[in-house]
């Protein structure tokens, strides 16, 4: 007679019919399974060849276009519409500039105010408003970097949009600098 400790102490008699009839289940399981996977083995006569077929070769050979090479081409679109790309960002730039005394105003009224106050309230809308002035300038930069991505792709004249996209970078990054030091003042 064979009985099983369980965790909660309480002991179980495992030598009665009901684990007979689960032993004998167990190998019928066992002997059915092993019936079925005989069925699956084979003569190794049967499979096919795991060697490179004809059909799987690699044929043919690889031969360069000869001729000349093209000039590249340049789309007149892409460069006329870099003198107003330049104007909208210097747009956005001159009113971001314009706008930085009011905020650091509103931000000076605002230092050493509690979050629920007036003051707090205007600083966080101004410096909103300069966001929204900078974000102009960086579309403005998007589209330069897009018209210079064509540009090199093309090999057309990418080095005068460079010299723009700088401009413009350098101004983003100026906007990015000073919204820096105005969210310092309010924290």
């Amino acid at each position: 007679m064979c009985s099983i400790d369980f965790a909660w102490g309480l002991r179980r008699d495992t030598s009665g019919p009901d684990m007979k009839h689960l032993q004998t289940s167990k190998i019928g399981a066992v002997l059915a399974g092993a019936l079925m996977l005989s069925a699956c083995v084979g003569s190794g006569e049967q499979y096919p060849s795991l060697a490179v077929r004809d059909a799987e070769r690699v044929s043919g050979a690889f031969n360069p276009a000869i001729g000349t090479r093209s000039a590249p081409v340049t789309d007149p679109a892409l460069l006329a519409g870099l003198p107003a790309i330049e104007a909208r960002a210097q747009t956005a730039y001159d009113e971001f500039v314009a706008a930085v005394p009011g905020a650091q105003r509103a931000l000076s009224a605002a230092q050493g105010a509690s979050a629920s106050s007036n003051a707090w309230a205007a600083a966080q809308i101004s410096l909103a408003d300069l966001d929204s002035q900078r974000s102009q300038t960086a579309i403005a930069l998007a589209d330069i970097d897009l018209i210079y991505a064509e540009a090199s792709i093309e090999l057309a004249m990418a080095f005068e949009i460079a010299e723009l996209r700088a401009k413009i970078d350098a101004q983003v990054s100026a906007q990015d600098q000073i919204l820096d030091q105005l969210r310092q003042m309010i924290r």
